[in-house]
């Protein structure tokens, strides 16, 4: 008997495996239409990031950091500033295979198999329900906001943070309001996402915040979950060092501007509302707003009709899902965050993204209790089949017509197989992660503008290896020497093979000081991996491991409640 149920379990198992192949394939199939990477409002900027990874990758640094084969060859530290771990596979796969085009699209289609298992896997742990796991990850995955991260956006960091999500939310669930030993999970989560999207993890505490203002006096054994909560911090920090570490070392050295700051302001109401019911994930630039998609945006209004049918944790899922939907428009007060650290999260229709994972949760739940309340469990396989294809041929229709909208299609925004072999586009964004001297003066450096003593000169700066180079003819003695290649902390530069002194100029780049006459210069900038990025990597594999070898150690331990009832400290409280 027990054989035949672990041959069922395993043959449902792969049955709903095999499913999610396919949905990734379909979805894959369908942004990779013409052979192009789409004209979205990031494309050109996380393309640029890949092909930078891919190069540090190609010339055994593993660990990279300034940009030295792209970014205008200015030293770009890119890699110092935005998390490169989770996106590095792409990277991989840009080096493996000949086309790039089909490098970046197939890693995309193995992200969307992932978050689908991901999506599962966390929905089983939270519900304990394989039929409630499927609808959930088929409502998340197939939604609206996640096709619109990925193709109008081609915010592909965005996108792996949303993955990634689930996973923080459960982990933060089990400290607060679950088993609490389980906090692992929250620093598997909240770790991953620093890797991926440091705006996204700033959104996803500032919401976590919200949830425990509103929730938690509902909480129990503080003092049990507040030492879980420790260690979830310590971990999350350990297990993010690789990143977490380099970068503060670089923004403590000198000053450095908010990235693009904007005034804090969610979209109209209406507006999302009239997107989310036409199902649109056109560009913004086309006249569409980013929204929740016609699925989602039904089950926030369901769940406030049978909103006293819910259990009371759906019920308290269910206004977070409200109060994050509202968050990403104007309706929400944003004026009183716009001088609060909160502010550097530039778009509040970011919060889209916990809207549609809390509205998803409340859709797979309202579909499975309308099963149950019409006795269709037998009628289980039909039903997911069913939701499965309207779902994923509304995420196709979507798609299709977005991809046919001029902006998204201008020749001058989308980028060919050619131009990311050649490195011949323009990634943008110089000047936010660059320091504030720097950023000042981007402009003229990105177009390789230096000067030889006051005068503007244009230089040629060359990739060698992993590092940059820059040819100069004869100079006077005392010639003073700004290069347009911004200055880090740990940047260095060598003058025909040894190793010079240099100072940061007033445009925060690199600027050199000849003692005497010489016929030729030849400048190489690198940048230095010294013992603190070492460590940092170091440290990070260690915690993973140890975080991960930790779910072999829970599958061994009492169940939450037993454990509560044979633990007499806690079973006082």
């Amino acid at each position: 008997m027990n054989i035949s149920n672990n041959k069922k379990q395993w043959i449902k198992s792969l049955t709903v495996v095999l499913l999610y192949i396919l949905l990734a394939v379909i979805m894959t199939i369908t942004l990779n239409t013409k052979g192009i990477i789409w004209g979205g409002d990031d494309a050109p900027f996380h393309i640029g990031r890949l092909v930078s990874i891919k190069h540090s990758f190609q010339y055994g640094n593993f660990i990279p950091n300034i940009s030295t084969s792209n970014f205008r060859l200015i030293g770009y530290g890119i890699n110092i500033f935005y998390p490169w771990v989770t996106i590095a596979p792409i990277a991989i796969l840009l080096m493996i295979f000949n086309n790039p085009i089909t490098a970046f699209y197939t890693g995309i289609g193995i992200y969307f198999f992932i978050s689908f298992l991901i999506s599962h896997w966390v929905m089983m742990k939270f519900s304990k329900s394989f039929l409630n796991s499927i609808i959930f990850s088929l409502f998340y995955n197939l939604s609206t906001y996640m096709l619109i991260d990925i193709l109008p956006r081609t915010d592909v960091a965005e996108f792996i943070a949303m993955i990634i999500l689930p996973i923080c939310f459960l982990g933060f669930y089990n400290v607060f309001f679950g088993d609490f030993r389980s906090w692992n999970i929250l620093a598997i989560g909240m770790s991953a996402l620093l890797l991926t999207h440091l705006l996204s993890t700033v959104i996803c505490a500032f919401f976590f915040i919200f949830i425990l203002i509103l929730y938690a006096i509902k909480s129990n054994h503080y003092w049990q979950r507040c030492k879980s909560l420790i260690k979830a911090v310590i971990a999350t920090i350990g297990a993010s060092a690789i990143f977490l570490l380099p970068f503060l070392n670089e923004i403590t050295f000198q000053p450095y501007a908010q990235p693009s700051p904007y005034i804090l302001k969610g979209k109209v109401l209406l507006k999302i509302l009239r997107a989310s019911l036409i199902n649109s994930s056109i560009q913004s630039y086309d006249g569409n707003t980013y929204n929740l998609g016609i699925f989602l945006i039904t089950s926030l209004v369901l769940g406030l009709i049978f909103f006293y049918k819910l259990s009371p944790l759906y019920q308290r899922i269910y206004t977070l899902a409200f109060l994050s939907f509202f968050m990403a428009t104007d309706v929400f007060p944003w004026s009183l965050f716009q001088n609060t650290p909160i502010r550097v999260i530039q778009f509040p229709f970011r919060f889209l993204m916990i809207a549609t994972l809390l509205t998803a949760v409340i859709a797979s739940k309202l579909l499975i209790m309308v099963i149950e309340e019409f006795n269709l469990q037998k009628l289980q396989i039909v039903i997911v089949s069913l939701l499965a294809i309207i779902l994923c041929s509304f995420w196709v229709s979507s798609a299709n017509i977005a991809k046919n909208q001029e902006y998204i299609n201008n020749q001058y925004r989308t980028l060919t197989e050619r131009q990311v072999k050649t490195d011949n586009f323009y990634e943008d964004y110089y000047e936010q992660y660059s320091p504030k001297a720097a950023g000042k003066n981007i402009k003229s450096t990105a177009w390789n503008i230096g000067q030889i003593n006051n005068d503007p000169v244009v230089f040629h700066p060359q990739t060698k290896g992993d590092s940059i180079v820059i040819h100069i003819g004869e100079q006077p003695k005392n010639s003073k020497i700004e290069l347009p290649i911004i200055r880090y902390k740990n940047t260095r530069v060598s003058l025909n093979n040894k190793k010079i002194e240099f100072t940061t100029s007033k445009n925060g780049t690199v600027q050199v000081n000849t003692k005497h006459k010489m016929k030729h210069l030849t400048f190489k900038v690198t940048y230095h991996k010294d013992n603190l990025i070492l460590f940092s990597a170091a440290l990070s594999i260690v915690f993973w491991v140890y975080l991960l070898y930790r779910f072999k150690l829970d599958s061994k331990r009492l169940p939450y409640k037993l454990y509560l009832l044979s633990n007499n400290k806690l079973s006082s409280n």
